[in-house]
């Protein structure tokens, strides 16, 4: 199997580490990666197995190398989630990993979350690579979204906070060639949200694009949307036509 584990050379333990105590503990480690990484999938290795290299080391592994043991579920975890799916195989070695490893359910419950989050973020960078989330790629996030079993509410963070990178990338791309644009021309489009009203997210859209944009010089209203609940607006959220003045001088603009 091999990925994500490496095959690990038993020797190596300086005297600093046998005076301490800690040859044993670094040699069942060792011994426990390479015994998953020589195997030909995680269900080949067997609890008994286990067992016996604690017996070996003298190490209760439900104890014992709890760091080692959560990183290695984690990296098989993400190993796993690389093509940004789960089979029916790999979520039978996940599960039989997990008893290997002797982990607690709130260890599993926060490597998962954390796991989930870095492939959905992961995701969410690859599909906004051109600056843009068509109904297909909104369609791959949801179902990536319910196969990570990611609250909506983290998923939608996630989400929000990679558009705003994109975005300042994009006005950043902008800025670095703004001195072969038209005086007045439209460069880019805009978009902000806030709960404070059509002003509040025109606010928010122009205060993001200027920081990664001095020279913008203009926008214009393109679209307004509102986002209601129990029969109240909750949120306005705008997009804007903007532009920059030639030669960066939006600050002297009348």
């Amino acid at each position: 199997m091999a990925e994500p584990f490496e095959a690990r050379s038993t020797g190596g333990d300086g005297l600093l580490s046998r005076v301490a105590g800690r040859v044993t503990r670094a040699s069942a480690a060792r011994e426990l990666e390479t015994m998953l990484a020589e195997a030909e999938c995680v269900r080949d290795v067997t609890l008994e197995r286990i067992r016996e290299l604690g017996e070996r080391h003298g190490i209760d592994l439900e104890l014992q190398l709890r760091s080692l043991r959560r990183n290695l579920y984690q990296r098989f975890l993400e190993h796993c989630l690389l093509d940004y799916t789960f089979s029916e195989a790999e979520i039978e070695d996940v599960e039989h990993l997990r008893k290997l490893l002797c982990l607690e359910d709130r260890d599993v419950a926060h490597i998962q979350d954390q796991v989930s989050r870095q492939i959905y973020g992961a995701a969410v960078q690859e599909v906004l690579e051109d600056h843009r989330l068509d109904e297909d790629e909104v369609a791959f996030l949801h179902g990536l979204r319910d196969n990570l079993d990611l609250p909506e509410v983290h998923a939608n963070r996630i989400l929000e906070e990679e558009r705003r990178r994109s975005r300042q990338r994009l006005l950043s791309h902008a800025a670095d060639r703004s001195s072969f644009l038209a005086p007045d021309g439209v460069v880019l489009e805009l978009e902000g949200s806030s709960p404070r009203g059509v002003e509040g997210a025109i606010e928010a859209a122009v205060d993001q694009a200027s920081q990664a944009l001095p020279q913008l010089a203009w926008a214009e209203l393109g679209e307004l949307r509102v986002r209601i609940e129990s029969g109240r607006i909750v949120e306005w959220t705008v997009k804007l036509r903007a532009g920059i003045r030639a030669g960066g001088d939006a600050g002297t603009a009348d």
